[in-house]
């Protein structure tokens, strides 16, 4: 059974259709992509999947259960993890406390718990701030513990979100745009990052990229869609030379 399967996915926003007939699997370990031009409806399928939006019609099963309906938050608990296009960190708490929260979905303690601070409260508090330490140190991120996000510089923002997501011990890691606005130096780093992240955790990445550099260096496969609809699904070789990539990208005119 693959760990994410998405089926006869459409979504309309009143008279727009921006999304038709989307189909995707994904399996455990997997490392994959989805491209288009701007305003093909990549982000739309991402919030579709994730939950923030509720599908016009298809289906969406992840890790066995059916996903359609369900808030973010509830998807998240099933072992799904995403970070965003434009950074969404909690710029005025500090880096540890951003890892932190991202895990209160499995604390283990009702409010009475945190008012009594009773020793199933403490316990969970430790092993969170544990866990959260953990995490920063693998990903070099220690010496940021205590600063706010938006003091810190924008690549090692995008880590420090990356950091969070994986805090929540997801299978599946959705990543939307994790090379906006950074320079060649912090791509380069962020593609190793990547793939530390997916042989280290073992888990599987769906991304949605614009850099072709990252997905072409890191992507076992890509789906490709234009106007809502898939256009070309195949390895980065085959994508490469696909006629109707080509021309979604760059137009007739400059084939």
């Amino acid at each position: 059974m693959p760990l994410l399967e998405v089926n006869h996915l459409t979504q309309r926003f009143g008279g727009l259709q921006a999304l038709t007939d989307f189909n995707m699997k994904i399996e455990e370990h997997d490392l994959v992509g989805l491209i288009g031009p701007n305003g093909a409806g990549k982000t739309t399928v991402f919030n579709l999947v994730s939950g923030f939006y509720t599908p016009s019609e298809g289906s969406i099963t992840f890790a066995g259960e059916a996903t359609r309906g369900l808030k973010p938050h509830a998807v998240t608990s099933l072992g799904m993890a995403r970070t965003f296009q434009n950074i969404r960190l909690w710029n005025d708490l500090s880096v540890l406390d951003n890892i932190r929260l991202a895990q209160t979905h499995w604390l283990g303690y009702g409010f009475l718990n945190a008012v009594l601070r009773t020793k199933k409260y403490f316990a969970a508090e430790k092993r969170i701030e544990e866990k959260s330490r953990d995490i920063l140190e693998m990903m070099d991120l220690s010496q940021y513990a205590g600063e706010c996000p938006k003091n810190l510089p924008y690549g090692l923002q995008r880590r420090v979100e990356l950091a969070r997501a994986l805090s929540t011990n997801p299978k599946l890691l959705l990543l939307d745009e994790p090379a906006a606005g950074l320079n060649s130096a912090d791509i380069d780093g962020l593609i190793r990052y990547i793939r530390w992240i997916h042989d280290e955790f073992k888990i599987s990445i769906w991304m949605i990229e614009h850099q072709m550099k990252v997905v072409m260096s890191l992507c076992q496969r890509l789906t490709v869609i234009d106007f809502g609809r898939t256009i070309a699904v195949g390895t980065p070789d085959e994508i490469k030379a696909n006629h109707d990539v080509i021309k979604a990208y760059l137009g007739d005119d400059n084939l």
